[in-house]
């Protein structure tokens, strides 16, 4: 029994002496853990900060474009053939806003005449509206021809268009 009594005796005095280390190696190891698993989530959540950034510009991006687009008139023009050598130059704004000093002309010399010219520069050209203008045309004229289009927007800028054009 006395052996059993000096046994533990020497098991308390090894666990006071060594106790407290093991103890402070396991909380060691348990911090250093917690730590790394701090910082993998840290970076993970910066990563997601990022995309919730990027998303939020891209967002912020489109509704810029979109009210650029509502605010932004295009004119554009095609030739058209109303019944047997009768032809008309369609102008209209395809844009959301309005089109001022809206003119349209061929590019070059295609053998094509505008007719009613004095109809340009067209003052005013609303969104969605059009005007037309008469047309002739010869045997010498070409087949295909570029067909130009300017304008100027609300804010004084001038914009040109240019379009492709046939005889069909």
């Amino acid at each position: 029994m006395e052996v059993l009594i000096s046994t533990l005796k020497e098991m308390v005095s090894f666990i006071k002496d060594w106790g407290a280390l093991i103890i402070a190696g396991i909380s060691l190891l348990v911090a250093i853990i917690s730590l790394f698993k701090s910082s993998k989530a840290q970076r993970l959540q910066n990563k997601v900060n990022e995309l919730e950034l990027k998303i939020k510009q891209d967002e912020l991006d489109k509704i810029t474009k979109e009210k650029e687009d509502a605010e932004f008139a295009c004119v554009e023009a095609r030739f058209i053939t109303v019944g047997k050598g009768k032809h008309r130059l369609k102008v209209w704004n395809s844009g959301n806003a309005t089109a001022y000093h809206v003119s349209a002309r061929f590019d070059g010399d295609v053998g094509i005449m505008i007719m009613d010219q004095e109809k340009q520069p067209f003052e005013e050209l609303e969104a969605r509206k059009s005007y037309e203008l008469l047309l002739i045309t010869h045997n010498g004229s070409a087949s295909k021809f570029r067909i130009v289009t300017e304008w100027t927007d609300s804010s004084g800028n001038q914009h040109t268009k240019t379009q492709m054009g046939d005889f069909s």
